[in-house]
């Protein structure tokens, strides 16, 4: 073996020792955290722009309050906590996880563009929902949310696994959100499925099939 297979051998191990250290960070339960932090802030974000939680079952004959100032800074508040409150949840949960594991948690190179490319993505989706807010289109913002927090993860799934199950769910948030969009009246009923049925499901099934098995 010379120098250039010693050396091309070396990386695939460092690179499966990465990818292996990366599935025993995600656990399941990190997906029904989240979700309960979406639902959550679907109650609320309902009971401030309806006063009611029927909307989160498709009613769609209630009109919605008047967006003042203060209710988008409300609006946009429950928002940052949800997806802060996620966020936190989950990278706290994969620290505690690499502890038990006996494994260094750290922001390595592969961490790092994984936290780069989602957020980026997130970014840009947030960026573009100010296109229908400023123009008044306040119910096409949950299907473009859905949209680009699915292409997110899409993007990142390879950066996770090796096998990319987490693109699984990324394309199942692509697909409420396309359907978020067509049916705009029922966008705050399919949020709460994406965010929060969707990661709920995952996190069932990832932890029956994979937290099982470590």
């Amino acid at each position: 073996m010379n120098e250039h297979e010693i050396t091309e051998t070396l990386s695939d191990i460092k690179k499966m020792m990465e990818r292996s250290q990366k599935v025993l960070y995600i656990d399941g339960a990190s997906g029904i955290i989240a979700a309960i932090w979406a639902i959550l802030g679907a109650i609320a974000g309902s009971l401030v722009l309806y006063g009611s939680m029927k909307p989160l079952y498709g009613v769609t004959n209630i009109p919605m309050t008047e967006i003042t100032p203060r209710v988008f800074t409300i609006v946009s508040m429950i928002l940052v906590c949800v997806f802060a409150g996620a966020f936190l949840s989950v990278y706290g949960m994969s620290r505690r996880r690499a502890a038990r594991k006996g494994m260094l948690f750290s922001l390595d190179t592969g961490v790092r563009r994984l936290l780069r490319l989602f957020f980026i993505t997130m970014l840009t989706g947030g960026l573009l929902c100010l296109t229908p807010i400023l123009n008044g289109h306040w119910d096409l913002v949950p299907g473009y949310m859905l949209e680009f927090y699915g292409l997110a993860l899409v993007i990142v799934s390879p950066v996770i696994f090796e096998r990319s199950i987490i693109k699984y769910l990324g394309f199942a948030q692509m697909a409420v959100g396309l359907a978020a969009i067509c049916l705009p009246l029922y966008g705050l009923m399919f949020w709460t499925v994406g965010f929060g049925l969707c990661h709920l499901v995952w996190g069932v099934w990832f932890r029956f099939c994979f937290d099982s098995k470590k």
